[in-house]
């Protein structure tokens, strides 16, 4: 894949990721905005942090975030050039959005948690081995932040096995991902390769 190619391909990817991203915070904030005024997010494991203030402020991260992406897809579209640095910015800060909305909503038992996976599975997808360990090492320290914010000044989490298991459980379906992406890129290589001689043998033969 040419330069430009792999920009415009890249371009696509990021212009999807963006319209997943306007969806997703008008419908989280929404639900938490529901936790807020109907009290129930007590329920749910919800801290006092979790009010309009903070909700905004999440928001407003996103937005801005979306907002930087939807003027470097302009510019690349524009240029045909797009810098491949935009997609690892783009997964941490989704990271770091996951990471917000999860503290308030119960930290290591938020019903948020499973987006962590949603978001290294779809990058890991579009982009392979490379970027799936940079994300799952990004989550290993938002995890262990939220962790620390949720326990403070306690060193004892309880239930600290299971905290294993699940980053363990990260690991292993990020890299797997990133390695199934992996492969079927040099298949498709491959694929390309056979395409190529086949259609040099035709032409030799027609030339014949």
């Amino acid at each position: 894949m040419g330069r430009p190619e792999k920009a415009a391909w890249e371009i696509k990817n990021e212009k999807n990721k963006a319209g997943v991203r306007w969806l997703l915070a008008v419908v989280v904030s929404g639900y938490l905005g529901y936790l807020i005024e109907t009290g129930i997010g007590s329920q749910i494991g919800g801290s006092k942090m979790l009010g309009w203030f903070y909700v905004a402020g999440v928001s407003a991260f996103v937005v801005i975030a979306n907002l930087a992406v939807t003027l470097a897809i302009r510019e690349g579209n524009n240029t045909g050039t797009f810098s491949p640095v935009i997609k690892y910015v783009t997964m941490v800060a989704d990271l770091i959005a996951v990471s917000l909305v999860i503290i308030p909503t119960g930290g290591s038992e938020s019903m948020f948690f499973i987006v962590y996976f949603i978001v290294i599975v779809s990058n890991a997808l579009r982009y392979g081995m490379r970027l799936a360990i940079v994300g799952v090492m990004s989550f290993n320290v938002l995890y262990v932040l939220v962790l620390t914010y949720q326990y403070f000044p306690r060193f004892d989490i309880p239930g600290f096995q299971k905290e294993i298991l699940k980053v363990s459980g990260f690991w292993l379906v990020g890299l797997y991902t990133g390695y199934l992406s992996r492969r079927f890129e040099l298949l498709q290589g491959e694929v390309e390769k056979y395409e190529k001689l086949v259609a040099s043998l035709v032409a030799e033969k027609q030339a014949k």
